[in-house]
């Protein structure tokens, strides 16, 4: 195929000036973008011998079609149909006008005419026309609307063979196909924009459908997204496919291909963001505007903090959707989210305080029960014997075979734990080689034994033996005890009592009460004068 080769490279490096003034000078409309006006340069101007019409691509061999679209500077690679549609997409098309976020707009007769466009099936309602064209752009995202880089900045050219005649920069009439065609010769190196761009797949059936449910819920998306990066190895692909199967049971379509390489795709895009996010929370404000967002923050901190007390209150466990309210009501208070300082400061507030509340409602219960046995069994240590106190200890670095006895116990007895299991539980340890029957160690053994069984929902909190509420005193002690009280009497002056001077009833008990008495008959003679001076 013999091209001007000179004038192909220049419009892929020309500006968007240069094109204007050059569409001008052909008559041309300079309407559109740079690359739509490129498009319609080098159609008119270096391809004007090929019908690129919606019959001439229909018509097209999928050989010419790799040809034309490596001239066009795109992607080349793929089935015919799929070669025919970007090509079509290129001539026609503007990507930031026509993809999967957008098409949601256009009416069903619209949708229909792309239908008839792509060879799509044209029946059912706004929804499945829909569905079926947001495959066709999801599969070819990134494939058309914009020339190769290396052929934009000249790194890569387009060249032919010197055997090679090159026409007119203006011809107006079809040029024959020289054989064998040069095109083939042509190397064209994709750039790293095009390599990493989604292979065009077979989209199966209801994939367009899911891709568009996908695009509704792509804030809720890019929540589980940031949840899976707080603690997920983005690095591991085995914890990724379990990231992606959880987003299937929530009811993203993850059985279509197309949305699996789509979240993974938005996965790349939010690892990009978060890192920008840490990198900006680290350093200084950039910009003026930046530093005006940060004040603005602190300034709606503690608002913030109140919303997002009764957005968790809310939603309860559905952290997804509360980041999305979240986000919506840093928003309503004027928040730049756009700048990543501010963005990631937002989320960094929203994950400190979800861990904060999680920290609180996950402690784990088999630790907070023995925390509790472990209070009762030490209450008033300080009262207690070394022997006491070396048996409590042995309960304490044995703490998970105590209670595995306790549940036995429990569970053979129905949920009983009365004097039987109590005395079951000492002998059992004693068995064991301890000494739980001290005075001292059995009641604060029975209670957290209770304890234990009560947090396990054994037994109600009425049924957990209590402590004790005085010390218990051998005769020894109260001995002591009571020398030590005679001895204080004896310092104050005063006899100690005896038991005899305690148990006898001499006179003076007598003598006393007859004197009460008689107090009282005397204040009731008195009041009977008082009555009778009255009447």
């Amino acid at each position: 195929m013999a091209i001007n080769t000179e004038l192909l490279n220049s419009l892929f490096q020309a500006k968007l000036a240069e094109l204007r003034d050059l569409a001008v000078e052909n008559d041309l409309p300079k309407t559109g973008n740079v690359e739509q006006l490129r498009a319609k340069l080098i159609a008119t101007l270096v391809l004007n011998h090929i019908d690129i019409s919606d019959t001439g691509i229909n018509k097209m061999q999928n050989n010419d079609l790799t040809e034309v679209l490596g001239l066009f500077g795109v992607k080349k690679s793929g089935s015919k149909k799929a070669k025919m549609r970007r090509l079509w997409l290129h001539l026609n098309g503007d990507p930031k006008k026509l993809n999967v976020a957008t098409i949601g707009e256009m009416t069903r007769e619209d949708l229909h005419v792309l239908c008839v466009t792509f060879d799509l099936p044209r029946s059912g309602n706004k929804t499945v026309l829909m569905g079926r064209v947001a495959g066709v752009l999801s599969s070819e995202e990134n494939s058309w609307g914009r020339v190769k880089k290396s052929l934009r900045t000249g790194q890569k050219r387009v060249e032919v063979d010197e055997g090679d005649t090159t026409v007119d920069p203006m011809p107006v009439t079809p040029v024959e196909v020289i054989e064998p065609p040069v095109i083939e010769e042509i190397a064209l190196e994709v750039d790293d924009e095009i390599v990493h761009s989604p292979t065009p797949i077979t989209l199966d059936e209801g994939a367009g459908e899911a891709l568009v449910r996908l695009e509704s819920r792509k804030a809720e998306l890019t929540s589980h997204l940031r949840e899976f990066l707080l603690i997920g190895r983005e690095q591991d692909e085995d914890d990724v496919s379990a990231f992606i199967e959880d987003l299937g049971r929530l009811g993203f379509g993850i059985e279509h291909e197309v949305v699996r390489g789509k979240i993974l795709d938005e996965l790349q895009q939010m690892i990009q963001l978060k890192q920008q996010e840490d990198s900006a929370r680290s350093t200084l404000p950039g910009s003026w505007r930046e530093k005006q967002a940060l004040r603005q923050l602190e300034d709606a901190r503690p608002n913030l903090l109140d919303r997002l007390d009764e957005i968790l209150e809310r939603r309860g466990g559905e952290i997804a959707s509360a980041r999305v309210d979240f986000e919506n009501a840093a928003l309503d208070v004027g928040l730049d989210l756009e700048l990543a300082a501010i963005s990631g400061r937002v989320h960094g507030l929203f994950d400190l305080q979800v861990s904060l509340r999680a920290s609180d409602a996950e402690i784990d219960p088999v630790t907070a029960r023995r925390h509790r046995a472990m209070e009762t069994l030490y209450r008033r240590s300080h009262e207690v014997s070394e022997e006491a106190m070396a048996q409590l200890g042995k309960i304490e670095t044995q703490m998970e075979a105590f209670e595995r006895v306790v549940e036995t116990i429990v569970r053979r007895s129905e949920g009983e734990f009365g004097p039987t299991e109590h005395a079951l539980l000492v002998r059992f340890l004693e068995r064991r080689g301890w000494d739980p029957n001290q005075p001292e160690v059995r009641p604060r053994l029975l209670a957290a034994a209770g304890i234990l069984a009560s947090e396990m929902g054994y037994i109600a909190d009425k049924d957990i033996p209590s402590l004790p509420t005085s010390i218990s005193l051998d005769a020894e002690k109260v001995s002591s005890v009571v020398d030590s009280m005679r001895e204080i009497l004896t310092d104050m002056g005063r006899a100690p009592p005896t038991i005899e001077s305690v148990t006898s009833d001499d006179g003076t008990e007598k003598t006393e009460t007859d004197r009460v008495k008689a107090k009282l008959d005397a204040a009731d003679a008195l009041l009977r004068k008082l009555s009778r001076g009255e009447n």
